[in-house]
């Protein structure tokens, strides 16, 4: 999903404005424009006349709107807190500074970029008063826009050059406005200090006194804040960028050479045209590095009152969502291997049982040679052999063959010398044939089975010695 980005850089001669169509692929450069606020028209009056014309010529319907400021609107402050809860900082940030500022802070918007040192923040604070902010908004209200990000211009340009650049060299961005030079120095991807300063006059004289003043006011931040500054380069945008060339072009300042920014118009993920004359004369250089601050989601210092909820919060409470979602994850993955181990026990549990019943059905039903589900196998086994152990349809009664076996095991004794050899069932009587080792036994055995409840008379139907004379032979008749 697409969406369109316009970034406003507003100066105090001039408007520059890039429209963009950002998506996840990247961003399109659909549009741009410079426009000069007419002189004749005072104050908002010009300002007014100027975002007029681009609305009428870039139609930006729609589009997230960026607003970039001059810097000379901005007070900037290093101040070190010793601790890292960025909420806290907010709330006693205004106190922290009051002392220093000549108007109230109840009149004051602040934001601040923080860097941890130790077990402290170094922060880089900017203070603008909410009139002058107040003032911008009636101003783009009038043509219907409204910025949901607000901030210095010159600071976009050297907060996204950080992104472009080695996280551990440090640089120097200047950017030349009317009358002024406001220094950005950017520490290992962090903007650090920001000064304004006059143009002392013209030509090589301008770079000699920067020079000596930058000198001076890096010392100062290292003696004071411990903040050490070594550029290894130099960028320069703005409409007065030319005070800082010579003749053929180029010049050095702390000696690294002076470059521009063009390089961002090279931005791997920008696409379009921007070797237009339009473009090579350096006017929509910060505004285009405005736009792809929003569309590249790089975070940074926001005066808007528009500011998203979601960044708000996400800024305000970052270290707390960021430890609540592990926990929340940490939480999730340890119910999941939970359950994931449970059922992986009851898996092997259902294993070890299908195992065992296979084991049962083998060694019941050693037969059958092909088990493929003991179980039903099993269940079909035993309801046929129950089948087949059921006995005759009696008159009155159903006697079941086990039933009889078990009469015979409970009254004849196991020490018993008795071998029965046949028996037969009938429909109310079963003959018992076997032998035994004296007569004696034979008659013993008839009285305990007579004392059965299951017969109701017990015959000795023979009783013959054996030819060998060791065994006597008996058949025994017992009535149901």
């Amino acid at each position: 999903m697409s969406r369109k980005v316009l970034s406003l850089e507003i100066r105090e001669e001039s408007i520059a404005a890039v429209l963009l169509d950002s998506s996840f692929k990247g961003s399109q450069l659909e549009t741009q424009g410079f426009f000069p606020i007419p002189a004749e028209k005072e104050g908002n009056e010009g300002i007014k006349a100027a975002l007029q014309t681009l609305v009428e010529t870039i139609n930006p319907t729609g589009a997230t709107c960026v607003l970039g400021i001059p810097a000379t609107l901005v007070s900037f402050r290093n101040l070190s807190v010793p601790f890292h809860d960025i909420k806290k900082i907010r709330q006693i940030l205004p106190f922290e500074l009051e002392p220093s500022l000549p108007i109230p802070v109840e009149e004051l918007i602040f934001d601040f970029e923080a860097v941890k040192h130790d077990k402290q923040q170094d922060l880089l604070t900017f203070s603008i008063k909410k009139a002058e902010i107040q003032r911008y908004l009636d101003l783009l209200e009038t043509v219907s826009l409204r910025p949901v990000v607000i901030m210095p211009g010159g600071y976009a340009a050297a907060r996204f050059i950080s992104t472009m650049t080695d996280d551990s060299s440090d640089f120097i961005f200047i950017d030349n406005g009317e009358g002024n030079h406001t220094i950005y120095a950017v520490c290992s991807g962090h903007v650090r200090m920001v000064r304004t300063l006059p143009v002392a006059g013209d030509g090589n004289p301008i770079i000699r006194n920067l020079e000596t003043t930058l000198k001076r006011t890096f010392t100062a931040l290292q003696e004071s804040q411990g903040i050490g500054v070594d550029p290894s380069a130099v960028f320069s945008a703005g409409p007065q960028a030319p005070l800082l060339t010579t003749g053929n072009g180029s010049s050095t300042l702390l000696g690294v050479p002076v470059r521009s920014i063009d390089g961002l118009r090279t931005f791997p993920r920008l696409k379009g045209s921007l070797d237009t004359p339009q473009w090579q004369s350096g006017h929509l250089d910060i505004a285009l590095a405005l736009a792809l601050m929003e569309s590249e989601s790089v975070s940074g210092v926001n005066f808007s009152t528009e500011r998203s909820t979601i960044q708000h919060y996400w800024s305000e409470y970052r270290n707390n969502i960021i430890l609540t979602a592990c926990l929340i994850l940490l939480a999730l993955v340890t119910a999941l291997g939970g359950q994931l181990l449970a059922v992986n026990a009851k898996q092997q549990r259902l294993a070890e049982l299908d195992r065992q019943i296979e084991m049962v059905f083998k060694s019941t039903f050693p037969e059958v040679t092909r088990v493929e589900a003991p179980l039903q196998q099993m269940q079909i086994k035993i309801k046929a052999a129950g089948d087949g152990s059921t006995g005759f349809d009696l008159t009155g009664a159903r006697v079941r063959v086990i039933d009889i076996l078990n009469a015979l095991s409970q009254q004849i004794p196991s020490s018993a010398d008795v071998k029965v050899n046949r028996m037969v069932v009938g429909a109310d009587n079963v003959v018992l044939s076997g032998d035994t080792d004296t007569f004696n036994t034979v008659d013993d055995v008839k009285g305990r089975l007579e004392e059965a409840d299951l017969f109701t008379g017990v015959t000795i139907s023979s009783a013959d010695l054996e030819k060998s004379g060791n065994r006597v032979r008996f058949k025994l008749k017992l009535d149901f």
